[in-house]
């Protein structure tokens, strides 16, 4: 193996322990392939939900509406992470070998411009930008950013940062300083419209037992002092909050292995109120709000040995929420890319 394929080969070990089970959520879709997984465009979806979807399957995007799947025209690439842009645009992640970049596509998938270029052609100038989020008043662009140990290029330590949107050459603003030497980091960006931030922060215990937790953090301004909103215990991450600014959602493992829960609780601006399971699992992922705001999509397994597919919950933002509904089967979708919910 030459050096350079070592440090890529870290550098991916340094992901998989900030992805935490979000990682192990991506490989178990991807050992689960001798299951019948077909294209999305060839598939049906079980229930048709108002509005249009978009999700990501082995590198590709997708629409969804109504019941059929439509491919997504984005030039040769791996693509992951698309996120809501303004005027019905999209944000996405396309991966390379050791960088990735940020776009602003079409609805079709068709690219407009690029916002982040992470990949130089000094191998050790390479950086992740992950998540992307556009603030709600469309003129911030958040993400999440690799500082790069000068002596530890392994080290792949996420921090949130955010550029103009209309200008996202210019000098990052630093929100958050992961605690960087293996740590893990800040990633999932939430930006609020009073002006802060929820981010999920990764942490490594201290019992030295190399366990993984994360916490929901909230900061009023770049640099701030993060108030925690969830405990280690509770280890909750990906929050995704309702278009009315009231409900959150967010992943949790409550000190389980293998298992995240889906949960909800009231915001009221600065603090949570108490957690709600919406669905046990076994591997909820990624939530999504409605245009609406009052139901939920997200990912999950209807086994352990099957791959990641879409569900939606009814009136989740109500005191007597609905069962969770399966929307596909047979499809393998990349349970780190949340879905975007348009009208």
């Amino acid at each position: 193996m030459s050096p350079r394929q070592l440090l890529a080969s870290l550098a991916t070990v340094g992901l998989m322990a900030l992805f935490g089970y979000g990682v192990w959520a991506v490989l178990g879709t991807l050992q689960s392939k001798a299951n019948h997984v077909v294209d999305p465009v060839q598939a049906q979806a079980l229930l048709a939900l108002p509005g249009t979807l978009y999700v990501a399957q082995d590198g590709s995007l997708y629409s969804l509406q109504g019941l059929h799947f439509s491919k997504l025209n984005t030039p040769p690439g791996d693509w992951v992470q698309v996120a809501p842009a303004p005027g019905g645009d999209l944000l996405a992640v396309s991966k390379g070998n050791g960088y990735s970049d940020v776009y602003l596509l079409g609805p079709t998938g068709q690219v407009i411009r690029t916002l982040l270029q992470e990949s130089s052609p000094s191998y050790f100038a390479n950086h992740f930008a992950y998540y992307p989020r556009v603030s709600a008043n469309g003129q911030t662009l958040f993400y999440a950013w690799n500082w790069i140990d000068p002596y530890a290029n392994y080290n792949v330590d996420f921090e949130v940062l955010s550029v103009p949107f209309a200008n996202p050459g210019a000098r990052a603003t630093v929100w958050s300083l992961s605690n960087l030497y293996y740590q893990g980091g800040d990633v999932e960006p939430l930006p609020l419209a009073n002006g802060g931030l929820i981010y999920a922060k990764y942490f490594n215990s201290t019992s030295g037992n190399g366990a993984e937790y994360s916490e929901l953090a909230y900061v009023t301004s770049p640099g701030a002092e993060p108030q925690y909103l969830t405990t280690p215990a509770q280890n909750c991450s990906e929050p995704s909050l309702n278009p009315q600014g009231t409900e959150m959602a967010m992943i949790c493992t409550n000190n389980q292995l293998q298992t995240s829960t889906l949960e909800v609780a009231s915001w009221n601006g600065s603090t949570l109120g108490p957690l709600t399971e919406l669905s046990p699992g076994p591997m909820a992922a990624m939530p999504t709000w409605s245009p609406n705001g009052q139901s939920l999509v997200f990912m999950n397994v209807p086994q352990r040995s099957l791959p990641f597919q879409l569900y939606w919950i009814p009136k989740a933002a109500s005191s007597k929420p609905g069962a969770a509904q399966q929307v596909t089967q047979s499809l393998a979708l990349t349970a780190t890319s949340a879905p975007v919910w348009y009208p």
